[in-house]
């Protein structure tokens, strides 16, 4: 998708942007966009390798035409996310059941203890998959065990973010229901570490996809779109290995001059 809108970028050159929109086609001059987006988990994808994240958010986006001819138009797209809020699967709570040798020397039969720990504050985990730790052995012919129980929760984080280089490509403009690519890059800043702790407040961001567009007006359209977000510090961070692959809906609502 990235070569496909390096073409129509390059192809946009000679084509007319035109100061208003030719009569019967769907399209806008400029205009503006607010939108909603919801990620239900995180996978693998790409790059990211954290698990179980989800993404909601709510922004405004604008719309500058820059190319428009018979099949496709280009627009600049930059938008602002001033309410995004991202959440983490978090260790909240540990039993245990082990069976610990007291003193220095392994000459009795270990002594059982067991218990139920509250973690503060919750501790994010790249991924929730594992729930328990049972271990056993012997020291000097005595027998050992250690069992652990994880318990996990969610832990939310208000997120602000800004994707200032974003380019949209709509084809068939003569067309009421248009196909659509999307591409955006920009950044997010939190509050504390996101996704896990020792990584960074500033993440970069970056997310590509499609959908379509639906004009109710001339000067009046709802687009759906299907984007993948990557997230992650570039390093800026301790631990940058846990960035976020996000399957993410996209929903908004466009109006503005033709």
């Amino acid at each position: 998708m990235l070569a496909v809108l390096a073409i129509l970028g390059s192809a946009g050159l000679s084509a007319q942007s035109y100061e208003s929109t030719p009569p019967g086609v769907w399209s806008l001059r400029k205009g503006w966009s607010i939108f909603t987006e919801y990620s239900p988990d995180s996978t693998h994808i790409f790059l990211g390798i954290s698990q179980d994240r989800e993404f909601v958010a709510a922004g405004l986006a604008w719309h500058y035409r820059l190319a428009l001819n018979r099949v496709w138009e280009l627009s600049w797209t930059p938008q602002v996310r001033p309410f995004m809020a991202e959440s983490d699967p978090a260790r909240i709570a540990d039993k245990y059941n082990i069976c610990v040798f007291i003193g220095e020397t392994v000459t009795q039969p270990c002594t059982p203890i067991s218990g139920y720990g509250k973690i503060v504050p919750k501790d994010p985990v790249v991924s929730p998959a594992q729930r328990s730790i049972d271990e056993s052995g012997a020291v000097d012919g005595q027998p050992y065990y250690e069992d652990y129980t994880y318990y996990y929760g969610r832990r939310w984080t208000y997120v602000g973010g800004l994707s200032p280089i974003a380019f949209q490509g709509v084809f068939l403009p003569r067309s009421p229901i248009q196909p659509l690519l999307e591409i955006a890059g920009g950044f997010a800043v939190s509050p504390r570490d996101i996704p896990v702790f020792d990584t960074s407040s500033f993440n970069f961001t970056l997310s590509f996809g499609g959908g379509i567009r639906f004009w109710t007006t001339p000067t009046h359209a709802t687009e759906l779109e299907f984007r993948v977000q990557h997230l992650s510090n570039g390093y800026l961070g301790t631990n940058n290995d846990p960035g976020v692959d996000s399957r993410v809906i996209h929903l908004s609502y466009l109006w503005g001059s033709r």
